[in-house]
């Protein structure tokens, strides 16, 4: 696939001509429905991203920041960010002490209290003109080609995964399946997956996939045995653990292998923190498996996936739909 939208709004513009309707709940989630015959089937990937919240502004009009969402304080020293005020964009550049003029005796390491954004005010006055408490600043960089069908830029967590939802809308367009659709672009899974707690409660699906990014491992400091064997261009990543729906894995698995898709598999013994771990949870409890992307240096400004992967995913999750999986396990709950 080519890589084209970076937001879920244009996503799900996109999506428009492929479904029946589209809403957007109390907390923020996008839901297209495509209307249709069986069980109900949620196939989410979530629109928000990790960013910085402006928590004080000071008497010289410096920002300082809290991460919403998971974000190491040592990598953004010296990065340019977006502040959006009221419809208004800031540019800022996050600076700290320069080594130059750290002394030997002062701890060198990068966290939230000596580091700060420039916004180029004079004043605590002047900023408060430009930007207030409570505003986010966002990683900003260009969706960048790389060789060997590699992209990097900022937020590809999770805005492939949003793709993959329009391609996906695309392919099952005009045909029948034995399915009703719910495309769903899930909000604040970042802080605590909230967003899909309440939309897998309104919805009530059947079955659920996740379609997410996941931890390449495949760069220097990795260690395989410890980390598990993720790689960049080998495939989509099929979740394995109690998040997971046995019996939907397996159709998952034999998925790829009847259709030649390349797959790798990803231990996980524990919650896989994605928004399966409170849909699994939801209603009565619901069938989930989860579909990942490989990527390299989650949540930060370069992060980098694969081309191929990303097809690998609309591909297995386009095949599982049209399978003969839905009749011979989804529906049958008997012992």
């Amino acid at each position: 696939m080519s890589f084209i939208y970076r937001s879920a709004k244009d996503v799900f513009k996109a999506i428009k001509p492929f479904v029946n309707d589209i809403r957007v709940d109390a907390l923020g989630n996008i839901i297209a429905h495509k209307k249709g015959v069986g069980k109900r089937i949620m196939l989410i990937a979530h629109h928000d991203v990790v960013r910085l919240m402006v928590s004080h502004i000071d008497d010289n009009g410096f920002l300082y920041v809290k991460p919403a969402g998971s974000i190491d304080s040592q990598i953004l020293y010296a990065r340019k960010v977006v502040i959006r005020h009221e419809g208004n964009t800031v540019i800022g550049v996050i600076g700290k002490k320069p080594i130059h003029l750290i002394r030997e005796e002062q701890n060198g390491k990068v966290t939230y209290d000596n580091l700060w954004i420039d916004i180029g005010a004079r004043n605590q006055l002047e900023a408060l003109q430009m930007v207030t408490k409570g505003d986010y600043a966002y990683f900003c960089s260009d969706i960048v080609e790389l060789p060997n069908n590699l992209v990097t830029g900022s937020y590809l967590d999770n805005q492939v995964g949003l793709n993959v939802l329009l391609e996906l809308a695309k392919q099952i367009h005009g045909i029948e399946i034995l399915w009703d659709v719910f495309f769903v672009a899930s909000n604040h899974e970042e802080i605590g997956m909230r967003g899909a707690s309440v939309v897998a409660h309104s919805i009530n699906p059947d079955v659920c996939i996740c379609i997410d990014v996941t931890h390449a491992t495949d760069y220097p400091t990795t260690n395989v045995i410890i980390d598990g064997e993720i790689k960049l261009g080998k495939g989509c990543v099929i979740a394995k653990g109690p998040n997971i729906y046995p019996a939907l894995f397996k159709g998952m698995e034999e998925t790829a292998i009847k259709h030649n898709i390349m797959y790798q598999v990803e231990a996980s013994p524990y919650p896989t923190g994605t928004d399966a771990n409170v849909l699994q949870l939801s209603g009565e409890g619901v069938k989930t498996a989860v579909v990942s992307i490989p990527c390299r240096y989650m949540h930060t400004p370069h992060e980098v996936c694969s081309e191929e992967d990303i097809d690998s995913v609309i591909r297995i999750i386009g095949d599982f739909m049209r399978t003969e999986y839905v009749s011979n396990f989804l529906i049958d709950n008997s012992i």
